[in-house]
């Protein structure tokens, strides 16, 4: 598939400060966090201050009033480029030709090999005179052995803190593992700053996908992910699995303020993952289903891959996100440090785990860091987790160690399985007795 030039990082690492160790819940170890924002804690208990008696003092005489300026007009709100105008993205089997589609009039903006499922996938326009859902269709018969589907958006599940609800003052001290596991971690996201501190001596190795004449994202979603998941240990944004390696993939564009990936972009994204033989892919975003995106994701679980992915930001009565919600994939929710569900996180049968996700402290886009909060945030504990746990138990399967995870994590609200909090806290799986009950637990 077309990528553009790499932007590598692969110098010789720099010697770690302590060994790390994964650590019960996996988060808030830091002893400055105290669970409670800034405003609260002003506060103090509510009672009212006795009153005290002040001298009066000698009035002065008035001076005399200025004139005031003239209000400033309010400043009109920026304006938002329209949407774009509705795309398809159709997957064709190898071998077969592109013409039936230009003969009927449709344009490709873009095409890309997908090694992983022996084919083309194309970006079409929407032609003049149909409808989204008759373009659909006509190119659904034209290749009947294929897939198509809308090129459906996904957006980063993230929000700046700010307000009474991120005001905590925390320093997350991420647990990890020792420095002699070292897997190989995938992730899709916007860009990635490798000039950044906390990612300087990593082993992070970052590809884009081709955008086309599209704008790439912004880097301080993806920065920020990527410092959690390989941040030195050194710096103030210390990482989860320090020594990792990590390849990020740039897949989201910019269209005004807004970061968004395609099914197109994310589809060529995990087949560059695929064939990278990474052993867990970190997918911090969501958007609606699509049948393109899901075979891919499909096939990425056939070779083995281990696929964990935000929950999404949508509220409790959110409709599914996707890909958090097919079956291939561990959805994870976030919970703030006394363990409740982060209020904007979806709810449903989907939701695997929950993990730290509200006030997390992370790599900001240029330098230093950030308290940021969202289902975003809390997906790369897991997929840190799951990583090592592969490493640990090398022959197990991903549906084996992911049972493991289930049963290690610490159950929250209902008891058992709930649809808010899935299985539980992710925890470490040295908090567990031994496999052989694990696995009878989970079978009964």
């Amino acid at each position: 598939m077309p990528i553009k030039p790499a932007a590598k990082v692969n110098t010789t690492r720099r010697k770690l400060l302590r060994k790390i160790g994964l650590g019960a819940g996996l988060a808030y170890v830091a002893p400055a966090l105290t669970g409670l924002s800034v405003a609260q804690a002003s506060t103090g208990s509510g009672r009212s201050r006795p009153s005290v008696s002040r001298p009066s003092r000698p009035s002065r005489p008035s001076r005399p009033s200025r004139p005031r300026p003239a209000q400033q007009p309010a400043r009109a709100p920026t304006p938002q480029p329209a949407p774009p105008p509705p795309e398809i993205v159709t997957f064709i089997p190898a071998g077969q030709s592109l013409e039936p589609a230009l003969a009927a009039g449709f344009t490709p903006l873009a095409q890309s090999d997908i090694a992983a499922l022996s084919g083309v996938l194309v970006r079409f326009a929407l032609p003049q005179g149909r409808t989204l859902a008759q373009a659909t269709a006509e190119l659904a018969s034209l290749f009947p052995t294929g897939l198509t589907d809308t090129n459906h958006l996904y957006r980063t599940d993230d929000l700046t803190c700010d307000g009474g609800d991120c005001a905590a003052h925390a320093m997350i001290g991420w647990a990890g593992w020792p420095s002699a596991l070292r897997p190989k971690i995938g992730m899709i996201d916007t860009g990635v700053n490798t000039d950044h501190p906390a990612l300087q001596g990593r082993r992070l190795q970052v590809q884009q996908v081709d955008l086309g004449d599209r704008d790439a994202a912004g880097r301080m979603h993806g920065t920020a992910i990527a410092a959690m998941l390989i941040g030195s240990v050194e710096g103030r944004v210390p990482g989860l699995l320090p020594d990792a390696e990590l390849i990020a993939i740039e897949a989201f564009h910019a269209r005004g303020t807004t970061e968004q990936a395609d099914a197109f972009s994310v589809a060529n994204a995990l087949d560059v993952l695929i064939g990278e033989g990474v052993d867990v892919i970190n997918l911090s975003f969501s958007g609606p289903e699509n049948a393109v995106l899901k075979r891919v994701v499909e096939q990425a679980a056939a070779r083995g891959i281990g696929l964990v992915a935000a929950a999404g930001n949508g509220g409790p009565g959110a409709t599914p996100a996707y890909p958090a919600a097919w079956p291939e994939v561990i959805a994870v929710t976030a919970v703030d440090s006394r363990e409740r569900v982060y209020r904007q996180a979806n709810q449903g049968p989907y939701i695997a785990l929950a993990a730290p996700g509200v006030n997390i402290w992370t790599a900001a886009s240029i330098s230093g860091g950030r308290l940021r909060s969202g289902t975003s945030y809390a997906a790369p504990f897991v997929t840190a987790a799951l990583a090592v746990e592969r490493m640990r138990l090398p022959e197990k399967n991903v549906a084996e160690v992911t049972e493991i995870l289930f049963a290690c994590a610490k159950d929250l609200g209902e008891a058992g399985y709930d649809p808010v909090f899935g299985h539980g806290l992710i925890t470490s799986p040295e908090e567990c007795d031994d496999e052989t009950q694990f696995f009878s637990v989970s079978g009964e």
